[in-house]
């Protein structure tokens, strides 16, 4: 019983922290929103003169989402955009962008939304990518997913003034913390998919591929 009591006292406190922490987090955010007046931040460059030629890979077809979809997610720009290597094998890239997360408008977290498009996770982990100077290497999510028999492979992450982040509550965190600071809110989500060509280890390897190339292309269209 005395062993035992002080490791109950301790996930006590653990949880009271987690707790404290959360009402904080939901605090400030309720904060966020109330507070009307912080300007949207328009996107540098429009995304439909976003290139079509990534190193290799070359830009096909572009998705233009249905009234209903964008009603949903309140997004500012957008950029739903298949590409293809010399190979024929392709992804599609996603770039969310919102000028503003107050009133309602929200980044909408793919673990969220993958689920109602009837994709299950099957893998979750973090894949750390080094980037060409000066950039610095981020850190992205890593989902291997499964509909039926399709399996996909994606890669995403947040973006915010310059800055990438793995972790939802991270993006929370630093968006209440820019909101506070720089009265600001705009945000963008970056997700690279692609079916299993080969191991899902061969197509992380080639998505981390283009994650490389693409991601100095951002900067010439979000805000910093």
């Amino acid at each position: 019983m005395g062993a035992r009591a002080p490791r109950e006292e301790a996930g006590v406190r653990i949880w009271t922290r987690a707790a404290l922490s959360s009402a904080l987090l939901l605090g400030a955010l309720l904060v966020v929103q109330l507070r009307t007046e912080g300007e949207a931040v328009p996107i540098r460059k429009p995304f439909d003169t976003f290139p079509e030629m990534i190193g290799d890979w070359r830009g096909r077809e572009a998705t233009v989402f249905e009234l209903d979809v964008l009603n949903v997610l309140k997004v500012s720009d957008y950029l739903m955009r298949r590409y293809t290597d010399p190979s024929g094998r392709s992804l599609w890239l996603y770039i969310g962008y919102w000028a503003s997360q107050r009133k309602g408008a929200q980044i909408h977290s793919p673990r969220n939304c993958l689920p109602g498009g009837g994709w299950e996770p099957v893998e979750a982990s973090f894949v750390t990518i080094p980037l060409p100077a000066p950039h610095a290497p981020i850190t992205v999510n890593r989902y291997l997913i499964q509909k039926d028999r399709d399996m996909q492979l994606v890669l995403y992450w947040y973006q915010a003034q310059g800055k990438a982040v793995a972790r939802e509550v991270e993006a929370k965190v630093d968006m209440v913390r820019n909101a506070m600071l720089r009265n600001r809110t705009d945000g963008a989500l970056v997700r690279v998919s692609s079916p299993i060509y080969g191991s899902a280890a061969e197509t992380t390897e080639r998505l981390v591929q283009y994650v490389q190339a693409v991601y100095p292309r951002l900067g010439e269209h979000l805000p910093e």
